[in-house]
Order: structure tokens, then sequence, then C-alpha cells
């Protein structure tokens, strides 16, 4: 999750596990703890593109490392405020407040390595946006409320108001998600795609629309259904996986960590600029027409969240031969964007009139009839 979340999240485990003992410092030091396996980001100067890729929520979002760390911080604490708590108490604190930003970030869709460095696999649930206000504010009002002076029972019941809210929006979403699953599977049956493998992930800034990617053979069929759509029929689009296009990048690095990180989700394209590696999980926009977002109508022309070009390195030989530039997330008519978003989000009634491919086989951009 985004880090001023993570930040709330360890300062209100900090007064749940430490406020009787150390008042309000017990938020600061939750705070501090919170936001510690992000601070990995730091280290990206040092690293080229493809390294940070790997990087970034590995070892510093392990189970090993909150292992590690548990008693060292725990006894840091308890150091500081020699005789006000224990080293038994401080280390709960440290396990639960570390413990409890890896949790919140496998909700997320971007992958989180908790097994490294013994496995780089990684686990995500789909379930929550890195920005979810719903999430946020309320876990964010009552932490703040419980900052304010008063009797201690009181503001820790403000603090537990604001863990059991945020936490009950968790589980509200899961079940959303397993109920938008149950509709897309439904879909893709009646419409007899034949379906390898199927995500879906929340929508920016909210649990009530859904997107759908489904992995064929050959490519990818992507929907979207908001739980205030008055029917049960979903349209699909098609984006062919275009693998062959990547065969000049066959054993080199920078495919190699694209395919990991992307966990196979991705579609390639060619462009005049070169060929750009496109991680699907993270959704696409058209930013010619914001009216063609969010399954309002097919889009033509894409651009992803996650999109990355191939660039030569300068290396005369070996599996370093080419590196990747991430592309700029295409900023204009954000508004309109939104309001897009807001709009499917209420839902809509019958069909909508989607039809039609975004790319061809070969890779190029256009509308093009369907597989």
């Amino acid at each position: 999750m985004d880090f001023i979340t993570q930040v709330t999240l360890g300062g209100a485990v900090g007064q749940a596990t430490m406020h009787r003992e150390l008042g309000n410092k017990a938020a600061l030091w939750g705070m501090l703890a919170g936001a510690l396996p992000d601070l990995d980001i730091l280290a990206y100067p040092l690293m080229d593109p493809v390294t940070q890729l790997t990087w970034h929520r590995g070892i510093s979002h392990s189970i090993l490392l909150t292992v590690l760390l548990t008693p060292l911080l725990g006894w840091l604490v308890a150091r500081v405020h020699q005789g006000r708590i224990t080293l038994e108490k401080a280390a709960l604190f440290v396990f639960l407040a570390i413990g409890t930003h890896i949790l919140l970030d496998l909700f997320t869709t971007y992958g989180t390595q908790i097994y490294a460095p013994f496995s780089d696999h990684q686990v995500a649930f789909h379930t929550l946006f890195i920005i979810d206000p719903m999430y946020t504010l309320p876990l964010l009002f009552f932490f703040l409320l419980s900052l304010l002076p008063g009797e201690t029972r009181a503001k820790l019941f403000r603090n537990a108001a604001g863990l059991i809210l945020s936490s009950a929006y968790i589980i509200v979403a899961l079940l959303f998600k397993f109920t938008t699953l149950t509709s897309f599977e439904r879909e893709l049956e009646r419409q007899n795609i034949p379906v390898q493998r199927i995500i879906t992930t929340a929508t920016p800034f909210n649990t009530v629309l859904w997107r759908c990617v489904a992995e064929t053979a050959g490519g990818y069929y992507i929907g979207y259904r908001s739980l205030f759509d008055s029917h049960h029929t979903i349209q699909f689009w098609y984006i062919p996986r275009n693998e062959q296009l990547l065969a000049p990048f066959e054993g080199q690095r920078a495919l190699e960590t694209l395919e990991w990180f992307s966990d196979g989700w991705y579609s390639a394209e060619r462009r005049s600029t070169g060929i750009y590696f496109h991680d699907l999980r993270f959704g696409e926009y058209d930013y010619t027409d914001a009216k063609r977002n969010f399954g309002l109508e097919t889009p033509h022309h894409l651009e992803y969240v996650f999109s990355f070009r191939f660039v030569e390195s300068g290396v005369a030989d070996g599996p370093e031969l080419y590196t990747i530039a991430q592309t700029d997330f295409r900023r204009t008519g954000i508004r309109a964007i939104l309001a897009a978003l807001w709009q499917r989000l209420k839902g809509i009634d019958g069909r909508v009139a989607v039809s039609g491919n975004v790319f061809n086989a070969a890779g190029e951009r256009g509308p093009f009839p369907s597989p």
C-alpha cells in the first residue's frame, strides 16, 4: 500500500501495543516501524532498472527479516525506554508493526517476496488498489483521535475502532472479489472462452468496480464489472500476447526479469520507438478518449500503467545486451479518466457496446475483428 497508509497502520499498531507504557511515543515508534520495509527504495540510485524490479518488496518484506529484526529492534525500544517497557512487549510490537505492513501489501497486486532469500516467489492477493481511501481514511481518522488528550482507555478505544473498521473493510473487499470472480467465470464459460487462468483486481481507489484478465492460449480477454451493474452480461475485448516479438531478447536478463516480475501476465507490442513489454496486471487506459475506459467502450489507443521498452545497454556481448526503460504514465485527461471511472463504478444498464480488438496478430495498433 501507499506510504501514508503504512505509516498510519504502524502508528496504530504502536498505540495498541505500547500506549499504556509509552503514551503517544508508542505511535511514533509505530510510524517508524511501519515505514521501515518501504525504505528499500532508498537503494534505487545504486541499481539499474532491471535490478530495481527484483529489489522492491524483496528481502525487506520477507518473513526471515521480520524474525531477525523483531528481537533487535525490540531490544532497541526497550533500551531507549529502559524500565518502562519489557523486552518481550517491545519485541511483540516490532513483530506486529512490520508483520502488518507485509500482510497489507499482500492484498495488493504488486508481488511481495515473503520467502526471500530462499525463494523469489511473489505473493499477491489482488484485492486492494495500492491507494484505497476507504481503507486509509477510517484508520487515519481514529488514529489521529487517539493522539488527542484524554483517558488512556478512551484513546485505546478510538485507535481500536480504526483498526477494526479497516480490517473489516478488507474482509468485505474479499467478499466483493469472490462475488465478481464468480460472475466473470460464469460469463467466460457462457461465451465459450477457453481460459487457462484468471485474475481479478480492484480498480483505482475502490472495491466496487473490478477488472478481469483471463488468459487463453494466445492472449488475454479483459472485462470490467461493477457491483451496481444491473445485468449479468460482461463484454470482453482481446489482446494477443505477441511473444514472437520478444524473440530477439531471449536469454537476456531484462526479459527474464520482466517475465518473472509480471508472473507471465504480459503483452508485447511493436511501436516506432521499439519493442514494448506491458504488464497487464496493473491496468490499461485509453489516453485519447476517456469514455472508452473501464469497459465503457472498446479502447483504441491503449497505454499501460506498467510498461517497459527494451533499450540497448551498450554491453558488447552476453545476457546484459539490453536493459529496460519504464515508460511515463500519460497524464493528459486524468480528470476525464476519473470521471469515467466514477461513471462506470456506479453501474450500467443493458449491454456495454464493446467489440473488436486493440491489436492485431503482429502487435500493431488498431481496431480489428475479434479472434
